[in-house]
């Protein structure tokens, strides 16, 4: 494994080699190059696997280095040095999917937890890639058969506990009644990769890898069952009793690996911890991580710990807000009735919102709709249609943003059906505050948290009143302003760029060109000829 450094200024380059080289990191060589084109020619004789690199650099910026690196070899890691907090660099590094950055002068501790992070990451995908080439190897009838049995049993389907031990005690390196157990569950929460595409063999592989980077250290083990009827799976830990770890030590690692699954995979996941236990008390162990799965509506991404016996989120009748929530349906107000409840929830139940809490909501909500419905006399199939079934909308309550959604899709009809049309005056004065901060990098989040509403259905609306997303609009906004400013001014273009929100004079030109079809320069030059030749003919 070969580490590449690059940077401009000599003295930080010989202080990252030298750090490096005090490391004793697990690479064959370690060489240095003072700019891009001298990085290139490094790359003719020696393939490198880390690149640490300096972000501003002369004549070539570490950015674009970066990028003609990762198009000849995206496995490769990009680490970027840099002294400049400059955001619009951090965000294109990141947008580029860079491995890291750091800030310049950097402490000996930060830079080596780093790169031994890439070297980590590098060796996982290395491992996976051998196996992918090699294809899976496919286990027996016999295992597949035990496994599909102890999961039956960890998950309460079954209560033959004969599947599970001998499970265990196929895959177990330590003799019988060495070791201690945790149960883990690892749910999938959204993943850009196709993992039902991946053969199950070879995906569990794949996790496997992972894991045995992770444990290596505390010598812990892992059994791995993935579901059948889903892409979550059960983690079964092990490790020699006598090393009494403590479950927080295990969750400690469980990050690590949560993080490295979105770092390979793509795979946002939440992880439920068990509690450490003999083989005959795994069943036990394993009913409040289905538990918590369940209640996790919020779908956060975070490492959980559930009590056997945990306090549950009392019922509540949601008396109050169903007289304020009646009041504003009654006032055609469908879009802040459904921006209350969402509101509700979020400030009331902060982390406490379970299945059981939701689903108590949901049926409030529902016989508060459904009265509604039957009083102004519209059918429930102009509400629940192709868009939303009412079937699935029963269903919503199994997650706050599957809630959300329906209950965006129901103001929306509501809204229609009123003979109001969609409210303009929120758009008004989203594109009222845009024009007013042009000069700013603005975000669809900061113009929807200004008006008051979710930036998902902002955008919905401001597509349907103007054909443009919010997205669509800042930039035609920016992009109008600097023509104006172009055609009338002789500011110096990189001003103009400031003064419409392009921190970065690159983005500015390209976003121009993609616009207008021409750089900002030759608009300029283009737009002073045609003033000249109308003057021209005004004479004549």
């Amino acid at each position: 494994m070969n580490v590449l450094i690059i940077d401009d200024e000599r003295t930080i380059l010989k202080t990252v080699y030298a750090q490096l080289h005090e490391m004793k990191l697990e690479v064959d060589r370690i060489d240095m190059a003072d700019s891009a084109a001298h990085a290139r020619e490094c790359m003719k004789r020696c393939r490198y696997d880390i690149f640490l690199c300096d972000i501003v650099m002369p004549q070539e910026d570490g950015i674009a280095f970066a990028k003609w690196v990762l198009e000849k070899d995206p496995d490769v890691k990009i680490i970027f040095l840099t002294a400049y907090a400059d955001v619009n660099y951090m965000k294109e590094a990141i947008s580029m999917q860079s491995f890291d950055y750091v800030f310049q002068p950097v402490r000996t501790e930060e830079l080596k937890s780093v790169v031994e992070r890439a070297v980590s990451q590098i060796k996982i995908e290395r491992k996976n890639r051998e196996t992918m080439n090699r294809g899976a190897f496919f286990l027996t009838h016999e295992e597949n058969i035990l496994e599909a049995g102890a999961l039956q049993y960890l998950e309460g389907r079954n209560t033959e506990d004969s599947y599970l031990r001998r499970l265990v005690s196929f895959h177990n390196i330590y003799p019988a009644g060495a070791s201690a157990y945790l149960p883990v569950l690892v749910q999938i929460l959204k993943t850009q990769k196709k993992l039902e595409e991946i053969e199950k063999p070879i995906l569990r592989l794949i996790y496997q890898n992972v894991l045995d980077e992770v444990l290596e250290a505390l010598k812990v083990f892992s059994i791995i069952l993935l579901e059948e009827d889903g892409p979550d799976f059960i983690v079964l830990l092990y490790w020699k009793r006598e090393s009494a770890y403590e479950r927080e030590t295990i969750a400690e690692r469980l990050e690590v690996f949560r993080i490295l699954l979105f770092r390979i995979l793509q795979t946002e996941t939440a992880i439920y911890c068990g509690e450490a236990c003999g083989p005959g008390g795994l069943a036990s162990s394993a009913e409040p991580l289905f538990r918590a799965r369940k209640d996790n509506v919020r779908r956060e991404s975070r490492i959980f710990c559930p009590q056997k016996d945990e306090e549950k989120v009392e019922s509540h009748s949601y008396k109050i807000q169903l007289g304020a929530w009646k009041k504003l349906l009654e006032q055609k107000q469908f879009f802040v009735f459904k921006e209350s409840i969402v509101a509700y929830i979020g400030k009331d139940y902060h982390r406490r919102m379970n299945a059981s809490g939701l689903m108590n909501l949901h049926q409030s909500v529902t016989q508060l709709l459904l009265l509604y419905l039957v009083d102004h006399q519209i059918g429930s199939d102009q509400v629940f249609d192709e868009g939303l079934p009412y079937l699935t909308y029963m269903d919503a309550w199994q997650g706050l943003d599957l809630f959300e959604e329906a209950l965006a899709h129901i103001a929306g009809r509501l809204q229609e059906l009123s003979g109001e049309g969609m409210p303009r005056d929120v758009v008004q004065e989203a594109a009222k505050y845009i024009r007013q901060h042009l000069d700013t990098d603005l975000s669809v989040s900061e113009i929807a948290e200004y008006v008051g509403m979710n930036p998902e259905y902002l955008t919905k609306l401001f597509k349907k009143n103007t054909g443009y997303t919010l997205k669509e609009y800042i930039i035609n906004e920016k992009i109008e302003s600097a023509k104006m400013l172009l055609a009338t001014t002789s500011l110096p273009v990189t001003l103009i760029s400031s003064h419409v929100g392009y921190g970065n004079y690159s983005n500015f030109t390209r976003s121009f060109k993609q616009s207008v079809g021409c750089t900002p320069m030759e608009y300029r030059k283009n737009t002073a000829k045609q003033v000249l030749q109308e003057g021209g003919n005004g004479d004549v």
